[in-house]
Order: structure tokens, then C-alpha cells, then sequence
């Protein structure tokens, strides 16, 4: 189960191999091209049948804007060799997927020796090791985890959602918009923990936070009601984006998702957390949580970003159970 999703291309060059690149992108319906950008001695091609969104130079501030999964460089490699450098470099510290032009000949039949290398004219390169297998085995695990666990939690799901009623007017679920995987806005669904207008109340509680970074957190948080600070303190509130991995919007284990706020305010270093799935668990979850600060907390997510496999999955969803029970750096 999930939803196929398409993936977000920008094209670096505007000369012949980019128009027949974007030629080739328009074919398949998995991507979507958001457009190319022009290298500085570049003329763009006169039949290039995409938008020109500005120049070269541009794309870091384009990758932390927004959703790019992959980046075609689709220039000449060494007559634009120092501003292909710049955008791999780009690629590399925000954590984006970059393909490079595996020979500079059109082939119409030949196929590389090697299955699916150079097959569509570029070699594809991703920060952190590529493995489609494990990867597989990952997106299986977390359809039948979620399955599982929506069943038989479903008698909580209604003790839960009778108590909040109970105490507070207001929903029982809260749906906010999260930032994940390369930047795409999703909405992760959370038992409601606090009152119905927390949101507006925020800003009058901003100087008062504890957390280091773009993050806001205060220990004795006005706005959680009582019922919400059990169920937050044994993130029982986290629950219900077991729907969000049965979606496919989240994974069991990955870095937590934050929200847009939070994400426009961070380095470029920071952005690469953002290159995986989010998840339920991660380093941080078991690391202590709101006990750590916030470069740490950033640290650890990229840890796990070049370590990932499905032993540290594994470790890490036997770590949460006892850090959740224990409620260590809840608030």
C-alpha cells in the first residue's frame, strides 16, 4: 500500500543535451521537470520545451526552497566543469540526488553492459549508499508494522479518543502540515494533546522557549491539557501516524518531520536530514529527546542518514520501546 509518488527533476544546462534530456524527461510519466537553469556561457536552446527558471548559481537557494528529488547536470562536463562542480557540491551538501552524463554520444540502441548503468544517459548519484533491495525490504516492513499496529491498537485509538473528547471541546485528531522526504508538505495526523487554539497561543509563549535552534519546546507548556500530557509523555499521541507510514509519507524509523517554519531557518548542512523518509523513531527519539540540543539533535538524524540499514532499524525500534515507557525526555 501507498501512493506512487513522482519524482521532482530541475535540469541543470539549457544547450542541445538538455533539450533532448528534457525531451526524454517529458516521456515518463514518474517525473515531474520543474524546469532547467542556464549555465553562464550557455545559450538556451531554441526548442527547449521547458521554463527557464534563471541561472546555475541559483540552485542551492532553489534546493532549500524547494522539492527537488534529483538534479540532471546535462552539460558538456568539461566545458562547464567548474559550474557543474558547484551544483555537485550543492547536491551533495543538501542532500539531493544528482545524475551526470554518462558519455557524450547519443546512443538510440545500444545498451550499457552493465544493467540500467547509463541506461537513460546518465550515471545517477544519491548521498548515502544506494540499496534497492534493503530499501524494498524497509518499505515492506513498515506496510505490515503499520497494518499490525493500527489493528491491534484500535481498543487504545478508542479509550483515547473517549478521554479527549471527555476533557476538552475540539477533535481528537490534530492533522499538521510536516515537511519530508526532499521537501514535500504532507499532513501527519496526532492524537490532540492540547487545547483547540494552541496555535495562536504559541506566539505569545515564544520567549519562553528551552530549545536551542528553530525548534520550540518548553517543559510546563500551558497549552497541553491533562489527558495530553499522559499520552504525550508516553507518545501514545504519536500513534496515529502509523497511517501516515501506511501512506508512505513516513517510515517506522527515520528523522522526525519538521514543520516548514522550523525548516526555513535551517543551514544548508541541516537540510540534508530531509534526504530520507521521516519516521516515528530515530537516534534522537532514543537519545534523550528534548534533553538534547538542537545541533545535536541534527547530528544524530545525519547519523543516521549515512548509517541506515535494517540491523539500525531494527536496534532502534528495540530502543524506543523502553525509552517510551521510561517517558525520557518527553514534555
Amino acid at each position: 500500500m501507498g501512493r506512487r509518488k513522482t519524482k521532482r527533476v530541475l535540469v541543470v544546462g539549457s544547450g542541445p543535451l538538455a533539450r533532448a534530456t528534457v525531451a526524454d524527461l517529458h516521456q515518463r510519466r514518474d517525473v515531474e521537470l520543474l524546469g532547467v537553469l542556464k549555465l553562464a556561457s550557455e545559450t538556451p536552446h531554441g526548442w527547449l520545451e521547458a521554463p527557464v527558471l534563471g541561472d546555475a548559481s541559483a540552485l542551492p537557494e532553489m534546493l532549500l526552497g524547494m522539492s527537488v528529488d534529483e538534479v540532471y547536470l546535462a552539460a558538456d562536463i568539461v566545458r562547464h566543469h567548474a559550474e557543474l562542480q558547484e551544483a555537485i557540491a550543492a547536491c551533495e551538501r543538501i542532500g539531493t540526488g544528482f545524475a551526470v552524463p554518462a558519455h557524450p554520444f547519443r546512443l538510440s540502441r545500444s545498451m550499457p553492459s552493465v544493467r540500467k548503468l547509463g541506461a537513460d544517459g546518465y550515471i545517477h548519484y544519491q548521498t548515502g549508499f544506494a540499496r534497492p533491495v534493503a530499501e524494498r525490504v524497509k518499505r515492506v516492513m513498515d506496510i505490515v508494522g503499520a497494518a499490525a499496529g493500527l489493528t491491534l491498537l484500535s481498543p487504545l485509538f478508542l479509550v483515547v479518543a473517549v478521554l479527549i473528547k471527555l476533557e476538552s471541546r475540539g477533535p481528537i485528531f490534530f492533522g499538521q502540515l510536516r515537511v519530508g522526504q526532499h521537501g514535500r508538505m504532507f499532513r501527519m495526523l496526532k492524537f490532540r494533546s492540547m487545547v483547540v487554539d494552541a496555535e495562536s497561543i504559541r506566539k505569545a509563549l515564544l520567549e519562553e522557549n528551552e530549545q536551542t535552534g528553530p525548534v520550540f519546546k518548553i517543559r510546563r507548556d500551558p497549552r497541553i491539557t491533562r489527558v495530553g500530557a499522559f499520552i504525550r509523555r508516553y507518545s501514545i499521541d504519536e500513534l496515529p501516524q502509523l497511517w501516515n507510514v501506511l501512506r508512505g509519507d513516513m517510515a517506522i524509523v527515520g528523522p522526525r518531520p519538521p514543520i516548514l517554519g522550523e525548516v526555513e531557518q535551517y543551514q544548508p548542512w541541516q537540510r540534508r536530514r530531509l534526504s530520507v523518509r521521516p519516521g516515528l523513531t530515530c537516534f534522537w527519539q532514543v537519545s534523550g529527546r528534548n534533553d538534547i540540543g538542537f545541533d545535536e539533535w541534527m547530528e544524530l538524524d545525519l547519523r543516521y542518514v549515512d548509517q541506515w540499514s535494517i540491523a539500525t532499524d531494527l536496534r532502534l525500534i528495540a530502543r524506543t520501546i523502553p525509552a517510551v515507557l521510561a517517558g525520557s525526555g518527553a514534555s
